[in-house]
């Protein structure tokens, strides 16, 4: 049986560890009513760890995506009939318990601020570091109730009828500022998100590539197969009605130590009709090296 294009969403949503709550206990629904769905769940999530350990018997390739790893064996679990809550809270806890002091190093991002209303965004995926590009948007003060984050500007994403707007910056790792030194780096990356309609239910949604290509090679369509990234990661908010002001959002990522590039997504998913006519925005982008000193 084909699944549907529905149903094959809401599990690639799961997977990546972006699916709402919503989406989550529909698709929790379908598995406990459809042996089928139940089936195909089990195949791709089953896929999806084989090709982490391929990745991972690579010694250029980290560890598979935290966000996927500690989100999908749940309702794994509860699709192959086994108890597999205790094994995952355990794994949690371990790394809650290591001692140890995160320091943050800022890395160079350009305009995280948006502060030159000059700057030239790229249409589509930018063709190198140092730009913006992605959907209709523009630099603007102030308005519809929405102030900047940081500085006097922000990053308007015009409403789109179909799709969800977003922005994409690529880094070239190979430059020192970077960490470039011949090791996995973690790095965080955050942004802030604000919409102009206090009723809206959208979500926020950052997402990070690593690649070994540089960063003038790549394009779009080498974010829609995905199978050229050697390290992903994907992480999401949830705005409800009646959540006002700048949603912060942040995810961390192991870059291996053979990308040469970063592609960083920024996008919002509008989820109800009265919302796609109302714009959005985004500030106040940070990108940090993460470096754990050990504690005695």
């Amino acid at each position: 049986m084909n699944r549907t294009e529905h149903e094959l969403e809401l599990m690639r949503l799961y997977l990546e560890g972006v699916a709402s709550l919503e989406e989550t206990q529909e698709l929790e629904s379908l598995i406990v009513k459809d042996a089928s769905v139940r089936q195909d769940f089990l195949r791709y999530t089953h896929l999806d760890s084989a090709l982490a350990g391929v990745r991972r018997s690579q010694p250029s390739v980290v560890a598979p995506r935290r966000s996927v790893w500690l989100s999908w064996h749940p309702l794994t679990a509860a699709a192959a009939g086994i108890v597999f809550g205790m094994f995952c809270t355990s794994m949690v806890f371990g790394f809650v318990v290591q001692r140890g002091v995160e320091k943050k190093t800022p890395l160079t991002v350009f305009e995280p601020s948006f502060e030159d209303t000059q700057m030239r965004l790229a249409n589509g995926f930018p063709g190198r570091p140092g730009q913006w590009g992605g959907d209709a948007a523009h630099v603007v003060a102030a308005e519809n109730a929405v102030s900047p984050k940081e500085g006097k500007f922000m990053l308007k994403l015009d409403p789109k009828r179909r799709g969800a707007p977003h922005m994409y910056q690529v880094l070239d790792l190979q430059s020192p500022a970077y960490g470039a030194g011949g090791e996995p780096r973690d790095i965080e990356i955050s942004a802030s998100f604000a919409a102009a309609d206090p009723e809206a239910s959208v979500r926020d949604v950052i997402r990070a590539f690593a690649f070994t290509e540089a960063a003038e090679s790549l394009d779009e369509a080498s974010l829609e197969t995905r199978d050229e990234a050697i390290a992903s990661v994907s992480g999401g908010l949830d705005v409800t009605p009646g959540m006002t002001g700048w949603q912060t959002v942040s995810v961390k990522i192991q870059v291996p130590r053979a990308a040469r590039s970063l592609v960083l997504f920024f996008g919002v998913r509008v989820r109800d009709k009265a919302a796609h006519m109302a714009p959005n925005y985004l500030d106040d982008v940070h990108v940090s090296l993460l470096t754990t000193t050990t504690l005695p």
